[in-house]
């Protein structure tokens, strides 16, 4: 007998999700382990066996940080990650790309595309919405050049900082000695010339480390 593809969903209460529920439920060879509303709920789980895709609502998991996906990944290493968003971008792409998603599916995507997104990333491949492609191109928001200042890591800790997470938290989460933490802290307000997290955040929103 073949083996379901086990698959959590992490989306906010309401009709579409009961919707996507509804669609994965009569999908072939696809069992729904989990339902979360909340990304901290999923990372808080003990799920076995672990899921071969978890697909995570995009704007919900930038509004708890926009590492969720990186620590989903971290919590489920051999997971897939499917992003559903309402943005039809290159821009937004490459943003969840970025975080950790292999795969890139539309809210207002047909039922055919979201089985084509299954099977690209049980087969390892990343997947796009083919409606992505046809969409006009954005300019990119933010100074490329201001943003080549920061080292990846000082970039994760802006977004974490933003996000309101202290030295002792950043530090658990990114396995780092709180000492680390600091002296990161202290060389990315240097090099963006502001001195307080207050300037951070600023720095965050304008730069799309909060939203797309």
């Amino acid at each position: 007998m073949r083996r379901k593809t086990h698959i959590v969903l992490i989306d906010g209460e309401g009709m579409a999700r009961d919707g996507l529920c509804a669609l994965l439920a009569d999908e072939p060879g696809v069992l729904l382990t989990r339902v979360f509303s909340h990304p901290r709920e999923a990372l808080r789980s003990r799920l076995t066996p672990a899921p071969q895709v978890v697909i995570a609502d995009w704007a919900l998991a930038l509004k708890h940080g926009p590492q969720t996906l990186r620590y989903l990944k971290l919590h489920w290493p051999h997971s897939r990650v499917l992003v559903l968003s309402g943005r039809c971008d290159a821009r937004s792409v490459e943003a969840a790309r970025r975080a950790g998603a292999c795969g890139y599916l539309l809210r207002n995507d047909r039922r055919s595309e979201l089985s084509r997104a299954l099977h690209a990333l049980l087969e390892g491949r990343r997947f796009v919405s083919a409606a992505v492609a046809d969409a006009p191109p954005q300019r990119a928001a933010g100074n490329r050049a201001e943003l080549r200042l920061l080292s990846a890591r000082e970039q994760e800790i802006v977004g974490l900082i933003a996000e309101g997470y202290r030295t002792r938290e950043m530090a658990q989460m990114l396995t780092l000695s709180e000492k680390t933490i600091e002296r990161h802290r202290t060389n990315l307000m240097r090099k963006l010339g502001v001195r307080s997290a207050t300037g951070v955040v600023a720095y965050a929103l304008t730069h799309g480390y909060l939203g797309l």
